[in-house]
């Protein structure tokens, strides 16, 4: 366990709870809060890499209360097409897409659905999601399913006015992008906050005090048929947790420490050294990972993808992504003391 850095007013801890739950239909579609906080966005992201070598990061949102929403309602699209050297919004690709106004998730058998609402203009979207699978079509575009890597995960960051509640189920795809074969894998998240929070911004809890320094969220495919997925946080004082499946056993601790390797010329980062339960683990920025298109706009951190892996991983990778952000304005490794504390 960190040690305690800091002791704060009554109600609040900066500290988190984080595990497994048991994926459900009737929990992804309903309207209820959770600890007092109410339902703020379901986020569906992940990464894509196409057979000829290119890579896409994805994004749909629902329900955003965003300034920026006019750009996050629709598909976003960060492609290595656009200069070969990082992932860019590929505006080329999305141009024709339907924005997500007014999409309300129904159920349908087994599984929650979700298109685009009468009257909005755009080519067609169909998401749907099961206990157990998940389909994720996009008309001119791609059809992507698979596989959920269970159970669903979940942390929960709480405060004495604020709080981040943040439930996550991963699925493993493959299909194809633009005729191309694909594979890769997507989060379906749902982000629940007090009322006029907005994640990144207003009333987050964590980016309001500077609290974490890394943010991951990640999965492997091995060629022996074996997958693995998960959230790792790192940040000052007791912020920090490590939670991570591979669809039988579920690891959930805040034993984790850490190191971001920095550079001058850049904000992005090196690499991440973590030790999570004297387990070492490692992530590797992909060559062409950064996406610098998105900095300082929506996440406004730097955000980068590559591969999270354990130290001295013996099995042969088939497919991977790790999505995520270093914020190393603060410092590369935990502090104490959060940075707003005096």
């Amino acid at each position: 366990m960190p040690k305690l850095g800091d002791v704060y007013e009554r109600g609040n801890f900066f500290q988190q709870l984080a595990g497994a739950h048991q994926p459900s239909v009737e929990d992804v579609l309903s309207d209820r809060g959770y600890f007092g906080l109410k339902p703020n966005l379901t986020a569906i992201y992940g990464n894509i890499r196409t057979e000829d070598g290119e890579i896409y990061e994805l994004l749909r949102n629902f329900n955003p209360d965003l300034d920026t929403e006019k750009d996050y309602l629709g598909l976003v699209i960060q492609s290595t097409k656009t200069d070969g050297a990082n992932l860019i919004f590929d505006t080329e690709l999305t141009k024709d897409c339907a924005s997500a106004k007014g999409t309300v998730g129904v159920q349908d058998g087994n599984e929650a659905v979700w298109r685009k609402a009468p009257g909005v203009v755009g080519d067609d979207f169909e998401i749907r999601f099961s206990e157990d699978y998940f389909v994720w079509k996009e008309e001119k575009l791609f059809s992507l399913e698979g596989p959920m890597i269970k159970p669903g995960l979940h942390w929960y960051l709480p405060g004495r006015d604020e709080g981040t509640y943040y439930v996550s189920h991963l699925f493993e795809l493959t299909g194809e992008f633009q005729g191309v074969k694909a594979k890769g894998f997507v989060a379906f998240d749902q982000v629940y906050m007090a009322e006029g929070a907005v994640l990144y911004g207003n009333r987050d809890i964590m980016m309001e005090n500077f609290g974490h320094i890394v943010w991951y969220t990640w999965a492997n495919k091995y060629k022996d048929g074996s997958v693995e997925g998960g959230h790792f946080l790192l940040g000052h004082d007791r912020l920090g947790f490590a939670v991570f499946t591979d669809g039988k056993t579920v690891t959930a601790t805040q034993n984790i420490e850490g190191k971001v390797a920095t550079s001058p010329d850049s904000p992005f980062s090196q690499g991440i050294e973590f030790t999570i339960e004297g387990e070492n683990w490692t992530f590797t920025p992909d060559p062409r990972g950064k996406m610098p298109a998105m900095l300082q706009k929506y996440p406004p951190t730097p955000q980068q993808e590559g591969r999270m892996q354990r130290v001295g991983e013996t099995r042969e990778v088939d497919s991977y992504w790790a999505w995520g952000e270093t914020e190393t304005k603060h410092g590369n490794t935990r502090m104490s003391k959060l940075p707003t504390r005096r």
